[in-house]
């Protein structure tokens, strides 16, 4: 059993039930400090990426003679009507 000293508030009970339980807790990797200057090690180059690949997917036929646009994975049910898709 190894429990290391935290710098958040640590709760007497709570040690002794981690103990009982043997849970280990380990120190924080990073003193809060040093997360707040922390920055990321490599961003996105143009912002958010964009999903390239397209997903499997077919409009329902039943929800689509009634207007609606509803996408399901081929050979799965629709979820609005319950038609089997292909």
């Amino acid at each position: 059993m190894v429990l290391a000293h935290m710098t958040m508030p640590y709760n007497t009970q709570r040690r002794e039930t981690l103990c009982r339980l043997g849970i280990e807790q380990l120190p924080a990797i990073m003193d809060e400090p040093e997360w707040d200057n922390h920055q990321p090690v490599q961003g996105f180059p143009h912002g958010l990426p964009v999903r390239t690949m397209p997903v499997p997917g077919r409009r329902c036929p039943a929800c689509l003679s009634r207007g609606q646009t509803v996408w399901v994975i081929p050979g799965k049910r629709c979820p609005q009507c319950g038609t089997e898709v292909n």
